[in-house]
């Protein structure tokens, strides 16, 4: 069975459209203000919205936050999901805190990103 597929069948159905936001460093220092320049892209992707409330047991460093986490197909993006990136859902910017690969016959299926309101 193709597993992957599954996935993208069952996120198509049951997911939404969100923009993702991945920020690269370019590796060009500016001298005047001494940062590195990042560049910024913006991706469409169907994801599947689930809101979560963190406690002791579960997720104990966003206690106090407003935490959601997203199922992201591995074929949606063509890349890795990381620390710092943007989703916008429901006109809120959600910074990816931490993302599980979760795989089926060797092969990444499914991205559990969860991402905190800021």
């Amino acid at each position: 069975m193709d597993f992957l597929a599954s996935v993208v069948r069952a996120i198509n159905r049951h997911g939404i459209d969100l923009v993702y936001k991945r920020t690269e460093q370019d590796g060009a220092y500016n001298v005047e203000t001494g940062t590195v320049a990042q560049t910024t892209t913006d991706y469409t992707a169907k994801m599947y919205p689930k809101q979560i409330i963190a406690n002791n047991y579960k997720y104990p460093t966003l206690i106090g936050k407003e935490v959601i986490m997203f199922y992201l197909s591995n074929s949606s993006l063509g890349f890795v999901p990381k620390l710092n990136d943007q989703i916008t859902y429901r006109t809120v910017v959600y910074r990816v805190e931490s993302y599980e690969e979760h795989s089926a016959n060797t092969q990444v299926t499914l991205y559990q990103i969860i991402a905190t309101r800021g």
